[in-house]
């Protein structure tokens, strides 16, 4: 890449955000990263990694709240006018018909009407919209939205075009074809992108478009490691190679957010037996329902106790983030046990599964009551007469023990698991938290 130029570089970059409640919420830590002329890259992690913000800060969106961006090899100040960035959301105008969209983009230069009609002719022809130049966004499918956001970015020709999950509101065979033609579009270089990065969560998506690929961590977000990936264009997503370098990217996720370790239980149960105490660590919750765990498991007793997590995705029609979350956590409340590339239900695991919802509420309430944050939010309760804590207060304390967390979210997860376990009960009138010891609420 020595001889290829930069476009964009972000030297050590990190990026804080100050929540509602006043805590500051790290997201980035010592980025760095450039973009080169010429090349496909993804940026590929779980939700919390920071991709979206790591996008938004080379297009100048948001600031750095520390380290360089540079475009061109300047300092960047305000917006980056050499990218234009299609998004997850379609964002078009319902009022507006596919042309009238398309050329919003051109209003900022001031063309003449009949160079304004040529550029977007020319992207609606590069994207397969023609004859749907005087539709409505309300007649048109998701793929076909997509299309016209993605010629919209491609009408302002600039060398830099951002993709920010691009494909994950539409159905898996719109997608393929869309991330195929996006593919072409790059390689005919009839267009002026020059580069293209690509904000994804979906493993395969990112083998089959990118050239490199910044697989990220979190907490904070920062690049784990960055893989080159030489597969010859257009890619075969059956052929060996391409699997290969799947399972790759899929084990240094799964290693990234299950390290391969035994977790010891750290409470006294009837469940369980007794093990020498260890003060365990705050944990933070992952953003899944139980109700979605619970059918996590049955799928996994289903298939004789034990599932690959590559083909559990599968079986559960999720895609391999959300369930790495989900099983995540349930190896939080040792339901499961994640040696290698397995989930494997626990005894625990199988009793809970083989149980009546009564047992299920048991032995949640249990495994929820012995996780360190459980323990930490019911002390605080306790310590008032009415066993109730605002939710403010709740929310702030719990960014003071996750400081990279987002503690609205944690704290949701922790009252919804909470309600689900009866454990903690929630009053939105009162928009407080409260122990659920039995007492009536209305």
């Amino acid at each position: 890449m020595l001889d290829k130029k930069i476009l964009i570089e972000l030297k050590d970059v990190s990026k804080n955000f100050t929540l509602e409640s006043g805590t500051d919420l790290k997201v980035l830590e010592g980025v760095n990263l450039s973009i080169f002329e010429d090349e496909v890259v993804a940026l590929l992690g779980p939700s919390g990694s920071g991709k979206s913000t790591c996008l938004r800060i080379m297009c100048g969106l948001i600031k750095a709240s520390k380290g360089a961006v540079l475009g061109r090899q300047q300092h960047l100040s305000g917006t980056n006018l050499d990218v234009s960035l299609v998004f997850q959301s379609f964002a078009l105008f319902p009022w507006e018909t596919v042309y009238q969209n398309i050329a919003l983009a051109l209003k900022p230069l001031h063309l003449s009407p009949s160079d304004v009609k040529a550029k977007v002719k020319r992207a609606i022809d590069l994207v397969g919209l023609e004859g749907f130049e005087e539709a409505y966004p309300r007649e048109l499918s998701g793929g076909m939205k997509q299309r016209v956001g993605i010629a919209r970015a491609l009408v302002m020709e600039r060398p830099i075009l951002f993709l920010d999950e691009p494909f994950s509101a539409l159905d898996v065979l719109t997608a393929d074809t869309l991330r195929a033609e996006m593919v072409k579009i790059f390689m005919d270089k009839k267009t002026g992108t020059r580069s293209m990065v690509l904000v994804t969560h979906n493993i395969q998506e990112a083998v089959f478009m990118a050239k490199r690929i910044m697989v990220m961590g979190t907490n904070p977000g920062h690049i784990r490691k960055e893989i080159l990936n030489d597969l010859p264009y257009p890619r075969d997503d059956q052929s060996p190679a391409f699997r290969r370098m799947v399972l790759q990217i899929h084990a240094l996720i799964t290693e990234t957010l299950m390290p391969d370790a035994p977790v010891a239980s750290s409470f006294g149960s009837s469940f369980l037996p007794k093990l020498q105490p260890k003060e365990p660590p705050v944990e933070p919750l992952p953003n899944v329902q139980i109700t979605e765990l619970i059918g996590l498991l049955e799928v996994i007793a289903d298939h004789g106790g034990t599932e690959d997590i590559f083909e559990l995705a599968q079986d559960t029609g999720r895609d391999f983030g959300r369930t790495l979350y989900l099983v995540k956590g349930a190896e939080l409340l040792e339901l499961v046990d994640t040696p290698k590339q397995s989930v494997v239900l626990t005894d625990l695991g199988r009793h809970f599964v083989e149980g009546d919802i009564n047992v299920r509420k048991r032995m949640l309430h249990e495994l929820f009551g012995a996780l360190k944050i459980v323990q930490m939010t019911s002390n605080l309760l306790r310590k008032n007469d009415n066993l109730r804590l605002p939710v403010e207060e709740l929310t702030s304390r719990v960014g003071e023990w996750l400081p990279n967390e987002n503690p609205h979210q944690i704290v949701e997860v922790l009252v919804s698991w909470g309600r689900f376990s009866e454990y903690f009960g929630y009053n939105d009138d009162a928009k407080e938290v409260y122990l659920d010891i039995g007492q009536e609420t209305i």
